[in-house]
């Protein structure tokens, strides 16, 4: 990560430093370029009349023959008065008559003439330039003037403004000047590009390395890693938000997985325990049954017994697949409206005769409020048969149990209340949990499956629900949830 990473830095660094270069040169080749086209135009504006004054000293042509005499003593004036200029005598198609440079030099025999009327006619802006009759690939700027032969233009004189001599001069000055200034500028732009790339992408990728830094403690710490501090206003800060987002969400995730892993593993521990349990107990006495030298009551005790087994067998295999859906999320709440006194008076009814057997009272609200709320009935109705059998189980004969409802706000709060053992402090955080009995297991905790009250608290939670619970060894037990109240009916 480190080495790529460096690799990207660099390479940002480097691209950084070569459009600042490309700029640099271009910025100074634009500089060059400005400066020759305003020398140009500045020049050839100063010298547009040049050629009429030469013109007008004394005639070029008469009687269509041209005056070399005249030519020479003009030419020898004017390299005397402005050494870069040149002259020439051209005929209306162009073509050179008379020229005062050396012999030898010209490397055309004929010009273009459209530059010259576009000159004389002030229809565009200087600089206007034309052919360079001693060089085959360049433009001069010039001024140009009409050479009459009595009444009739016979031609024109054709005034380079800056020629051979100027240009050789031109380049021996930038080769020894400006050629050095202009790399001098470059390599200190370039440097200076350098620098401000290091350090502005020093700057710019700082939350990238803290970035890449906490991305490879997430791989190598068994996915965890610093929380990064969010920085606004930017990709990569998004990207830094995004990451911690997705690293809090994975951690989250894996914490649920262990966890589950966890109860999985405990399930599996407390099943085969509560299943071999039974069923051990079943065949232990079944085989006891099979001996012939058994006595009558004897066979009614062991088979009254293994039924015993039996049916905690079947309840705890019901609760487990009832648990085993509410922790998968496949059981969803069919909310309807419904009486929560007279469904608490059905389930306590249901109860009677066990509470009779074993001489305990149970006593029901003698409200007149129905209290409507909106849930799923037969739920609720599960979360109470496991709080009354839970309180029938852990109460002594002779003890009582009493529902109650009172209005809390919007609310009914269900309450049950035993006389029974009781809970230590030390049980009362775990006792929701599932399987569990106590720190040190009572007769009627080792009866019981150590589901219901898992299953209670899951019913609960499905319906936006709390249950809570107060109790004191020796004095008993009372459970309390609420749930909203839809409409209040006073029973006829």
């Amino acid at each position: 990560m480190n080495r790529l990473f460096a690799g990207l830095y660099a390479r940002l660094a480097l691209a950084f430093a070569t459009l600042f270069f490309i700029v640099g040169f271009a910025f100074l080749a634009l500089t060059n370029w400005s400066n020759n086209r305003y020398y140009q135009e500045i020049t050839q504006n100063m010298n547009k009349s040049l050629a009429m004054y030469i013109a007008q000293r004394e005639p070029l042509i008469h009687n269509g023959i041209v005056n070399d005499r005249a030519m020479k003593d003009l030419g020898s004036l004017v390299m005397v008065v402005n050494p870069i200029v040149e002259v020439y005598l051209i005929d209306t198609q162009g073509k050179i008559l008379s020229y005062a440079v050396p012999k030898n030099t010209l490397v055309r025999t004929h010009v273009a003439t459209k530059p010259i009327q576009t000159l004389l006619s002030s229809k565009q802006p200087y600089p206007i330039t034309g052919d360079d009759p001693r060089a085959l690939n360049s433009d001069r700027i010039f001024s140009a003037f009409p050479v009459t032969d009595g009444s009739t233009t016979a031609g024109y004189l054709y005034v380079i403004l800056g020629g051979q001599s100027y240009q050789t001069l031109t380049q021996s000055i930038r080769s020894s000047y400006i050629v050095q200034q202009s790399l001098a500028g470059l390599v200190a732009l370039t440097l200076f590009a350098i620098a401000s790339a290091l350090l502005i992408f020093a700057a710019l990728t700082s939350p990238l390395r803290k970035l890449a830094k906490a991305m490879n403690e997430f791989q190598l710490n068994e996915l965890k890693s610093p929380t990064l501090k969010p920085n606004e206003g930017d990709e990569i800060s998004y990207l830094s938000a995004t990451f911690s987002a997705m690293r809090q969400r994975i951690n989250e995730q894996l914490e649920k997985l262990q966890e589950t892993d966890r109860l999985r593993r405990e399930l599996i521990s407390n099943v085969s325990h509560d299943l071999r349990t039974p069923m051990s107990s079943m065949q232990g006495y079944l085989e006891m049954l099979m001996r012939p030298s058994i006595t009558a009551q004897e066979r009614k005790s062991y088979i009254e017994i293994a039924y015993k087994h039996c049916n905690r067998l079947t309840q705890l295999v019901i609760e487990l697949f009832e648990l085993s859906k509410l922790d998968a999320g496949r059981i969803n709440p069919n909310y309807e409206n419904f009486s929560l006194a007279e469904l608490l008076q059905d389930v306590a009814q249901k109860f009677s005769l066990t509470a009779k057997q074993k001489n305990i009272y149970i006593a029901t609200p003698e409200s007149s409020h129905l209290f409507m709320v909106n849930a799923d009935i037969g739920l609720i109705e599960r979360v109470l048969e496991n709080l009354i059998d839970n309180a029938l189980r852990y109460t002594p004969k002779g003890g009582k149990i009493k529902l109650s409802l009172s209005q809390q706000k919007n609310q009914v709060e269900v309450g049950i209340q035993d006389t029974g053992i009781g809970l230590t402090e030390d049980d009362l955080p775990h006792i929701f949990e599932r399987y569990y009995r106590g720190q040190k297991p009572t007769e009627y905790q080792q009866q019981s499956t150590g589901l219901g009250l898992a299953i209670v608290k899951r019913i609960l939670e499905l319906h936006n629900s709390v249950i809570s619970v107060e109790s004191q060894l020796n004095r008993g037990t009372c459970f309390k949830f609420p749930l909203p109240i839809v409409q209040q009916h006073k029973a006829a």
